[in-house]
């Protein structure tokens, strides 16, 4: 399972952020159509922080407004800070046994943002395994049930526990490859 200081932290970080910003626009009953912008620059510092990433602002905001739309669509009815928490989690945060844990790439071969991924695959020399959604069904099922949507490239990381996490994005995938695997070629 995931650290839960970390979860709690960042939690605690969407709280804050969260009532900051309603204190901040209470004269205009919280209403903010730049809230990502108002959101990005609280937590730059904070957030990369307790994650140990270096954030550039504007990939915050897109992450903060990809977040926000996830929970729109996939799970409206929940708190947001905790869904929040979940998605950066589910992007940033560090593999406790990364060396045990198990990879699968959701992706169909013609996607150029699947194939950065593969490249960054064999740039790093690790196993994973390759799932093409058109030529399996279960795999296209798979990815639909766990993330709503067959939007591809996916990296399904498993632990020896059984978690799982589903990570969208070629960008965040090839970051986590890189900074998870690609540490023993520097050594």
């Amino acid at each position: 399972m995931h650290d839960t200081a970390l979860n709690a932290r960042l939690r605690d970080l969407f709280e804050e952020v969260g009532e900051a910003h309603h204190n901040a626009f209470v004269d205009e009953g919280g209403a903010d159509p730049e809230w990502p912008l108002w959101y990005a620059d609280y937590l730059q510092a904070p957030i990369g922080n307790a994650l140990d990433v270096d954030f550039l602002k504007s990939r915050l905001i897109y992450w903060l407004m990809d977040a926000d739309f996830e929970h729109q669509v996939r799970a409206p009815d929940t708190v947001w800070q905790s869904f929040y928490t979940d998605q950066f989690i589910e992007r940033f945060a560090p593999a406790a046994t990364p060396e045990k844990d198990s990879l699968a790439l959701y992706y169909f071969p013609s996607c150029p943002f699947c194939r950065r991924v593969l490249t960054a695959i064999d740039e790093v020399g690790i196993d994973v395994d390759l799932r093409n959604i058109h030529a399996d069904d279960q795999y296209w099922d798979e990815l639909v049930v766990a993330r709503q949507r067959p939007t591809v490239p996916v990296l399904r990381i498993t632990s020896p526990a059984g978690d799982e996490r589903w990570m969208p994005e070629s960008l965040d995938i090839i970051t986590y490859l890189e900074r998870t695997y690609g540490q023993e070629e520097a050594q």
